[in-house]
């Protein structure tokens, strides 16, 4: 199974190609918004501070990603002229 998670993914890329993530990582107590922002700093670190299972946590998350087929497509346009 390919590794789309790694312990070095930001909550940020997370928001942004895997936000099917966000409910299941809830559940496991991790939060990727806050108060209406996107929180900083990474996946593993978080997971650290938790002190939850790593391996299990990124096991769980690929599984999830790999159902889904992967990072969301999306277009990101800049129109400031």
């Amino acid at each position: 199974m390919r590794r789309w998670i790694t312990p070095e993914t930001t909550f940020e890329e997370i928001a942004e190609s895997y936000p099917y993530l966000i409910a299941p990582l809830l559940d496991m107590g991790i939060k990727v918004i806050v108060c209406g922002d996107v929180q900083w700093g990474t996946l593993g670190e978080k997971i650290k501070e938790l002190e939850l299972d790593e391996k299990e946590v990124l096991e769980k998350l690929n599984k999830i990603v790999e159902e889904n087929g992967g990072p969301q497509k999306s277009i990101k346009l800049d129109l400031n002229f």
